[in-house]
């Protein structure tokens, strides 16, 4: 009997038998990394890990609850939004996992082994696709000095500081939440040799395969009397809000590799809840913006 967990692994003589979703975190996963180290069976480990991931349907365990409910919010300036999407192209995100039989895993949770896309990847990303609605950076910024200081304004209210700030630093009102994903599927990038115009060593990404559902979950949630210090009116920003959404999920997509057209989704629903009024839900961002706009005027939706 061995006590060294590799010491254990190492006495396998073929491909693990058993996998199940956490066994990508550990057991199953690991099995495959040190059969890959073996003389000659790089490529059979990596095949057997790429079939059996790929035959996963992998979820968290229901019982822990992970996912929030805003069904329940306890002040009339707080609102949750939940978007509902389905993936046009795949999704990837690099894992920090040190040792794996791939050269480019998905990020996976530690300890259920489920692909997810972190709260703070969703803050930068949607403060930055923010600040390209309103100009202030990309190709075409805008010039105004009051405008710029006032979606400036704007960005540190909903995002907080940048992590340069050394004073008066704010985490901003809006907290995200991690998107969880129940699929695994394989993409190859084949580098072709410029004189023989043929593939050299295939390499292998593991992601989130395109029509694999999400959402994002989010929920504003200012301080007592940080609207006020604030000077700022959500109402005034709930459009370019939604706008900045949609156009993150369906125009410049969620994923690392975004140039090459990966992490791009349709949006399905959106879903929104105040404190006053019972959730409700729009297909189309332009009707969900009025509704949210108009209940929001009310005070959270107060009849």
């Amino acid at each position: 009997m061995s006590f060294d967990y590799y010491a254990s692994l190492a006495e396998n003589k073929a491909c693990p038998k058993r996998v199940n979703e956490s066994a990508l975190a550990s057991g199953f996963g690991d099995g495959c990394v040190v059969w890959s180290c073996r003389d000659g069976e790089k490529n059979n480990a990596r095949q057997c890990y790429m079939k059996r991931a790929a035959e996963l349907e992998i979820n968290l365990p229901p019982d822990l609850c992970l996912e929030p409910d805003h069904a329940s919010l306890p002040d009339s300036t707080w609102f949750g939004i939940d978007v509902s999407f389905t993936l046009v192209s795949p999704w990837y995100s690099k894992d920090d996992r040190p040792f794996h039989v791939l050269d480019n895993p998905v990020r996976k949770d530690r300890v259920f082994g489920v692909p997810f896309m972190s709260a703070a990847s969703w803050k930068g990303l949607l403060r930055w696709a923010y600040a390209m609605k309103n100009g202030l950076v990309g190709l075409y910024p805008e010039s105004d000095p009051e405008i710029i200081k006032s979606k400036k304004k704007e960005i540190v209210h909903l995002f907080g500081n940048e992590k340069v700030e050394q004073k008066d630093f704010r985490s901003g009102a809006v907290v995200f939440h991690p998107t969880w994903f129940k699929k695994i599927g394989f993409e190859v990038i084949n580098p072709h040799s410029r004189s023989r115009r043929a593939g050299t060593q295939p390499i292998y990404y593991e992601v989130v395969p395109a029509r694999t559902t999400g959402r994002l979950l989010l929920l504003y949630a200012p301080l007592p009397g940080e609207i006020e210090r604030d000077k700022v009116t959500p109402a005034d920003f709930m459009a370019c809000f939604i706008d900045s959404i949609r156009a993150l999920l369906e125009t410049y997509g969620i994923s690392a590799k975004r140039t090459a057209g990966w992490g791009t989704a349709q949006i399905d629903t959106w879903t929104g809840f105040l404190k006053a009024s019972n959730s409700f839900t729009c297909k189309g961002a332009e009707e969900f913006k009025a509704e949210m706009e108009s209940r929001i005027t009310r005070k959270g939706g107060d009849k």
